[in-house]
């Protein structure tokens, strides 16, 4: 609940600077960021990496926590990081006009991993879910694209979230 309550925080005053730069123009950069955040029931929080959250910015910095002491940790991404997500994100938005589509997949049990995606057009939108609805993954924006900008997170939180999660 805490780690919800910070992203909504953050995506409002990410989200408003993000529509302000907005040109008829640039349709494809309506993202202001992604969020990733996933669940390993048997382990603890601190040792499951994205548990308590991981945000990247179109700006290209990262975030990730809180933890429930509160500690975060942040920084920047590279600039081919950045682009790399810039690119999967924009085209993950341009295609959330439609529905979720949902696949049966393999999934564990107490295991789950969620993507979310902030664009000024739809708002919040989660774009890829596993384990939210068991035996199955679901996708917007496009199956491929969402994989793919899951994918990229996941790499992005291999490098920068911080396991086992900090205390303070």
């Amino acid at each position: 609940m805490r780690s919800d309550r910070w992203t909504f925080v953050a995506a409002g005053s990410l989200l408003l600077a993000s529509c302000g730069a907005q040109t008829p123009s640039s349709p494809s950069q309506t993202w202001a960021q992604v969020k990733e955040q996933t669940s390993c029931e048997a382990l603890n929080p601190a040792d499951c990496t994205g548990a308590y959250g991981f945000l990247v910015t179109s700006d290209g910095h990262w975030a990730s926590g809180p933890s429930p002491s509160g500690a975060t940790r942040t920084g920047a991404l590279t600039q081919g990081e950045k682009e790399q997500i810039s690119a999967d994100a924009s085209l993950v938005a341009a295609g959330l006009g439609g529905s979720a589509v949902c696949e049966r997949s393999q999934t564990v049990p107490g295991v789950a991993d969620a993507v979310d995606l902030m664009d000024s057009l739809h708002g919040l939108t989660r774009v890829f879910d596993l384990g939210g609805t068991p035996g199955n993954t679901c996708y917007r924006g496009g199956r491929d694209r969402a994989i793919q900008l899951h994918n990229d997170l996941e790499t992005l939180m291999g490098k920068y979230y911080p396991r086992p999660f900090p205390a303070e």
